[in-house]
């Protein structure tokens, strides 16, 4: 197994100045849902996650898919508090699922 493809901890995982504009995103309520997601470097950001693509894809279609550990690593990756990404799940989850 290559180095990069090792699952890194939350320790191990930076702000990335590269994804600063989604933090920023996040951090001034513009991002109603985890797809807008889709437009914005999905590859670089899956990598950074150490996530497949389309599996990546998949979460952002389906966020009640990303565990607490992927939600605090997005969080920390594109500077943003973890708790913005969450209320932006749980929007999309009451939506979907009529809660």
């Amino acid at each position: 197994m290559k180095e990069e493809d090792k699952k890194r901890t939350i320790k191990e995982v930076k702000f990335k100045e590269e994804f600063e504009e989604i933090g920023a995103l996040f951090n001034q309520g513009s991002i109603k849902s985890l797809s807008r997601l889709h437009e914005i470097k999905p590859t670089n950001l899956s990598k950074e996650l150490n996530m497949g693509y389309y599996t990546f894809l998949d979460k952002l279609s389906n966020p009640e898919k990303l565990s607490i550990e992927e939600i605090i690593k997005l969080s920390i990756v594109v500077g943003t508090d973890y708790r913005r990404i969450l209320e932006v799940i749980c929007v999309e989850i009451k939506s979907k699922f009529g809660l």
